[in-house]
This record gives C-alpha cells, sequence and structure tokens, in this order.
C-alpha cells in the first residue's frame, strides 16, 4: 500500500469528526435559547453517573418562548423505559453528590431547576445548560 492511500484511510476519521462537531456547533448556535423546568421522575436514580436524568415539567413551562405558543413536547427527550419522555444533563461525575443533594431539597429551599436548551424547529434539541433559580449549576453548588 501506498503512504498516500494510509494517510487517507487515517484521515478520514478526523475530517468525519471535525464536520460532525461543525454540524453541533451550527446547531446550538443557530437555535432560540428556551429555558425549561426540569422535575425528576424518579428521586432514587436522579443521577446516574455523568449526567442527570430527568423530565420536562410541561405543566410549568412558557410555551410562548415557542412558535405560536405551543409547546412542542414531543420534540424533546426521548421516550423511557418506564414511559414518558426522560432527558439526560451530563456533569461532571464529582459533583454529583453535592447536586443530587441540592434536588432533594429543592422544595424546602424553593429551588427552581430549569435546563435552557438550544432549539430550532426541524432539529433535535439540545441542552446547553442546567439552571437554579436562574444561575448556573456551578455557583449553586
Amino acid at each position: 500500500m501506498s503512504s498516500k492511500f494510509i494517510g487517507i484511510i487515517l484521515g478520514l476519521p478526523i475530517l468525519f469528526l471535525g464536520m460532525w462537531g461543525v454540524i453541533l456547533s451550527f446547531q446550538i448556535n443557530s437555535g432560540i435559547e428556551v429555558r425549561l423546568p426540569i422535575m425528576g421522575y424518579d428521586p432514587r436514580d436522579l443521577l446516574s453517573g455523568h449526567y442527570i436524568q430527568y423530565q420536562i415539567d410541561w405543566e410549568n413551562a412558557d410555551c410562548r418562548q415557542f412558535e405560536n405558543g405551543i409547546c412542542p413536547e414531543d420534540e424533546f427527550c426521548v421516550e423511557g423505559r418506564w414511559g414518558g419522555k426522560q432527558c439526560r444533563f451530563y456533569i461532571p461525575e464529582e459533583h454529583a453528590e453535592a447536586l443530587d443533594k441540592l434536588f432533594i431539597k429543592r422544595n424546602d429551599e424553593d429551588l427552581v431547576f430549569e435546563v435552557v436548551y438550544s432549539y430550532k424547529k426541524g432539529f433535535k434539541p439540545m441542552a446547553k445548560e442546567l439552571l437554579i433559580n436562574g444561575k448556573d449549576w456551578r455557583e449553586a453548588i
């Protein structure tokens, strides 16, 4: 095999990863930002390693953020094993315990958890930030 052929074979994965990164970056930056309140779907299993599993609290969501004032519930998250739409927000594992304690205390301390999404009709919404009382989650822990 020629060294040119080997170079092409080795360069293709890097090219595809780069293209994928550009597409994801475009998708995140071209959508509108929407803030949606969340709730844990199972208080015993809110945190699972590197991510928080939650459901969007559509009853308390401000649907005026969307076109025609209608919440596109079917476009967010994936169908869970036990029914209902389940979502994930990835966090560093070393902060999981502190975030879990905050989520358990949320009713006692009137904490409001929200996720900021980049939303564009026709594309999968992408979670950008986790907010606690309107501030970045890192400030709250």
